[in-house]
């Protein structure tokens, strides 16, 4: 399922590759590290790694004005605010078999956006000529 979702992430949004792999590393690194911090102890997966993925890119291409992205920004807020009240869906954990880590969810979010806000961040800093790109 993971795959699948990456898949798709990579099809909607057609990010370059070094985009990608650089996102996937700090994304990476900013879960476990946030993990830490929760209890869950253990996790194996791509769930938190896809749901940052996805806002970072949505909320990058909504900043620079395609309006529908603000759609999947909030779409994706949505769920994970959901779950972080209402806990993970049981027809998820079914399909998986295992206990669907809403914390990486969480995390993943809150890197994503603020992975999307910096490239706008940086973006704007090479416009005003403070940042080479």
């Amino acid at each position: 399922m993971n795959l699948i979702a990456l898949w798709l992430i990579t099809f909607i949004f057609r990010p370059t590759a070094r985009v990608l792999w650089q996102q996937l590393l700090l994304l990476s690194v900013f879960i476990g590290i946030g993990l830490f911090w929760t209890e869950l102890y253990f996790y194996v997966g791509l769930s938190g790694i896809l749901h940052g993925l996805f806002a970072s890119f949505a909320l990058s291409e909504a900043l620079q004005g395609r309006k529908s992205s603000w759609l999947l920004v909030v779409g994706v807020c949505s769920k994970v605010i959901w779950e972080q009240y209402f806990g993970p869906s049981e027809t998820t954990r079914a399909l998986i078999e295992a206990p669907v880590a809403i914390q990486a969810h969480l995390l993943g979010l809150t890197g994503g956006l603020l992975l999307g806000f910096s490239a706008r961040i940086k973006t704007y800093l090479g416009s005003v000529g403070w940042f080479k790109m």
